[in-house]
């Protein structure tokens, strides 16, 4: 039997933060372990090949797999963007090549805004926060965040659920937000601050989240105080820049989640004027998680870790979501589509 899982079936589930980023956590630790396995993404153009990934304009599908050796779990997601964007996952038995399920997930078209932080926000900003969480200092008062999307959103709550600190400072990377700034005050019970622009926000902050679509860079290395840790979480290709290089010459330490941040436009721009090589990327985060590399040397330390988002991640949350299906008796089971997947 195939456990069917829907979109419909996801909202009845109560995925909190807390469980997004134990998983997420956990996948990474056993990828710093060697207990992890995924392939690079795999995405087709069909239109906008001279746009970034997932621009407007864009029609691309994708393809990935993860095995999670430690949990047993090893997952095969499709993407398809078009004026829709979904997600379709197929759990499989990785002992006896059986299909247990297909998630079926889904939001809306780029650029709209839902009032709900889902799961596939919670799974990046779970990213964001365990950044922080093993790379910033232990003493943080501030952060900032520079892009109010369903991303920063997202890691905003999570990182309020790893740290502890007392005021946001927030940009939107287009305009004032004062909208995210009421809604995430409510949200987090903290005091945030929509600003004007990106300087304020990162001279004000201890730790700061970037999750803009930004081809040129909107955060600059001049800006940042000693002892900053910044978690990026926009740029996620060779046409996105965030950050200057002027950042990564600062930085003590540029910790990344997987080889494909080396091709990010922000990283690479680096490479090139000879900021940093590739020695000077200190390690995978899931390396850091895991003990087997250093976090931060000292308070004064700039750390830079540089998402670009991984299978595994997005393995342990649809896994999450399996099991909470379950235990709630959510989804449809069915023997229909067995031959299809191949099952016994």
């Amino acid at each position: 039997m195939v456990l069917l899982i829907s979109q419909s079936d996801i909202a009845k589930i109560e995925l909190t933060p807390h469980e997004v980023i134990a998983a997420v956590e956990d996948a990474y630790r056993q990828d710093g372990l060697g207990l992890a396995e995924e392939t690079p993404r795999l995405e087709i153009k069909i239109k906008g090949k001279h746009l970034p990934h997932i621009a407007p304009g864009t029609t691309s599908i994708g393809q990935g797999m993860a095995y999670l050796e430690g949990s047993k779990v090893f997952v095969i997601s499709y993407t398809y963007h078009f004026d829709f964007h979904k997600y379709i996952s197929q759990i499989i038995d990785p002992e006896t090549g059986e299909t247990l399920a297909v998630v079926k997930r889904s939001r809306g078209a780029f650029g709209t805004r839902s009032g709900k932080i889902g799961s596939g926000g919670l799974r990046t900003g779970a990213a964001a926060a365990i950044g922080a969480k093993y790379l910033a200092r232990d003493q943080i008062e501030t952060v900032g965040v520079v892009g109010t999307g369903r991303i920063g959103r997202a890691s905003l709550l999570c990182m309020s659920e790893v740290r502890n600190f007392d005021r946001v400072y927030s940009y939107s990377g287009r305009r004032r937000d004062d909208e995210f700034a009421l809604e995430m005050s409510a949200l987090i019970n903290r005091e945030v601050i929509a600003c004007d622009g990106p300087e304020e926000v990162v001279r004000n902050s201890d730790v700061l989240i970037t999750a803009t679509y930004a081809q040129e860079p909107v955060v600059k290395g001049e800006w940042l105080r000693d002892g900053i840790h910044i978690s990026g979480m926009g740029a996620d290709g060779p046409m996105k820049a965030e950050m200057d290089t002027t950042v990564f010459k600062r930085a003590g330490k540029v910790v990344i989640d997987s080889e494909k941040c080396l091709s990010i436009g922000e990283i690479a721009a680096s490479m090139e004027a000879g900021f940093i090589s590739g020695q000077n990327i200190h390690g995978k985060i899931g390396e850091v998680v895991a003990g087997k590399i250093s976090s931060r040397e000292n308070d004064s330390e700039i750390t830079v870790f540089e998402s670009d988002g991984t299978h595994i991640q997005s393995a342990a949350v649809v896994h999450l979501i399996y099991q909470k299906a379950k235990e709630k008796g959510l989804g449809v089971e069915t023997s229909e589509i067995q031959s299809f997947f191949l099952n016994p």
